[in-house]
């Protein structure tokens, strides 16, 4: 009885990985070539086209992006400033108990640092300053400063606006322009307005430093500050301070890329490209039919039985683990048949192997009629093969087994060296109880199959 051996994983990755990847179908080659020469082209037209557009630039868009840059840092101040004034312990350490060293650590250096806040005042309902930082250091406030008429409109517009009641706008103090905004404090709990009227206000210095570094942050080329009174070939656009005044007036350096520079740099690129997709394509073509070829004959030779035309014992064992790992997952039945063919070596002894190949031949094919398209069936052995069911239990398959064993009783093999050949056959059945290995599974039904053997042939055991 030929016996089998575990097939290690070393020896088999190869096989595995060619039987559970499928080669594409031709098709597909040409197909990514064209789609990715045509992404490629496209994007590369796309980009040829926008730096082409540049040239037509109006000075409006660059206008529009450096208003949309400075509505954007006034709303990343805003959102700094709503943290601060939307907490509680903020509001207790610099306007209740006006904690200096609270304001220190949260306040002062630690604003600058970290978002490039040059002042921050916070003042009560009064407008009397209970702390005040310019440039991270502590500062006296003349209380006459927070009279101006701005900053007091500023409040007054913070108090009366929606939810966080907070306002922003440019002013001057001591002669150096600032993007300013001032909050209203909030109760966290309330989320309402506290009742002493007290506020925060965070500002940004707009010196040449903040612009350069507006300019860098937006990608807007030469932007940088001049005079109220200076003469530019730009209509500047003006930042406008409390009294409706031009407080900063911007401008930037005209950008005109040359169209042609890029024409003439990416033409080239394309063309080459076409090229060489091209020739890709056609050593692509050329190896696909090569590799298909070799691919199809390794399959071929890996998987199946060239005697039978049945899945060999490495294909059996490659898709019987798939089947017991669906199985295991869905909670479906298994059972194994190991089958041998009774006193074959006397057919091979009488007739010749010849003989003997076409009575395994036609038993394969007995077989598999009586098997559904699902279930596996290889040849495992000389005259031994195997068939696993799938979700089939131990009842159903008996009755599969016993209908094979009559079959093959009942058939005589004709045309076999002008010769009629009656065999019978031995089957030991298995159910896989969930847990094993497909190993042990194997061991258990050739068990079985000595036992019919041994019982007398022609009959199933059950284990």
């Amino acid at each position: 009885m030929y016996k089998l051996k575990q097939i290690q994983v070393n020896q088999t990755e190869d096989v595995n990985y060619i039987l559970s990847k499928s080669l594409p179908s031709r098709p597909v080659i040409p197909l990514i070539l064209i789609l990715f020469g045509v992404s490629l082209i496209s994007i590369t037209g796309l980009m040829l086209m926008t730096f082409m557009s540049m040239d037509n630039l109006t000075q409006d868009n660059f206008r529009q992006r450096v208003t949309t840059a400075f509505n954007v840092e006034i709303k990343r101040q805003q959102e700094l400033l709503q943290e601060y004034s939307y907490w509680d312990e903020a509001h207790l350490n610099v306007i209740t108990e006006q904690d200096q060293d609270w304001s220190n650590d949260h306040l002062g250096e630690y604003l600058l640092d970290s978002y490039g806040i040059d002042l921050s005042w916070a003042f009560n309902g009064d407008s009397i300053p209970t702390v005040a930082y310019l440039d991270g250091k502590l500062e006296t406030i003349n209380p006459i400063a927070l009279k101006s008429s701005y900053i007091e409109n500023l409040a007054k517009a913070a108090t009366t606006a929606p939810m966080p009641h907070i306002v922003s706008g440019y002013h001057e103090y001591s002669g150096v322009p600032y993007l300013v905004s001032i909050g209203l404090f909030l109760d966290e709990t309330t989320e309402q307005p506290k009742g002493d009227g007290s506020f925060l206000m965070f500002a940004q210095r707009l010196d040449d430093e903040k612009i350069a570094d507006i300019s860098k942050t937006y990608n807007l080329p030469g932007l940088h500050l001049t005079s109220v009174k200076s003469d530019t070939d730009i209509t500047p656009l003006s930042l406008f301070g409390p009294t409706g005044d031009p407080l900063v007036n911007l401008t930037w350096n005209k950008v005109s890329p040359n169209k042609e520079y890029f024409l003439q740099l990416l033409l080239p690129v394309v063309l080459i490209f076409a090229l060489m997709t091209g020739l890709t394509y056609w050593l692509l073509v050329r190896e696909y039919k090569n590799r298909r070829l070799y691919s199809s004959r390794l399959v071929e030779l890996a998987s199946k039985d060239f005697l039978t035309n049945t899945s060999n014992r490495r294909e059996f064992y490659f898709l019987a683990n798939q089947a017991i790992t669906r199985s295991n997952r869905d909670r479906t039945p298994l059972t194994l048949l190991i089958m041998d063919l009774d006193h074959f070596k006397k057919i091979n002894d009488s007739l010749g192997h010849s003989a003997g190949d076409e009575v395994l031949a036609e038993f394969a094919r007995l077989v598999k009629d009586n098997l559904r398209e699902i279930d596996v069936f290889a040849r495992i052995g000389g005259e031994e093969f195997a068939a696993l069911l799938i979700a089939s239990d131990q009842t159903i398959a008996l009755e599969v087994a016993k209908r094979i064993c009559q079959v093959i009783s009942e058939h005589s093999f004709h045309n076999v060296v002008e010769h009629t050949i009656n065999c019978t056959v031995s089957i030991g059945l298995s159910a896989w109880n969930g847990n094993e290995t497909l190993d042990h599974l194997i061991s258990r039904t050739d068990k079985e199959l000595y036992t019919a053997k041994r019982n007398g042939r022609n009959q199933v055991s059950i284990g």
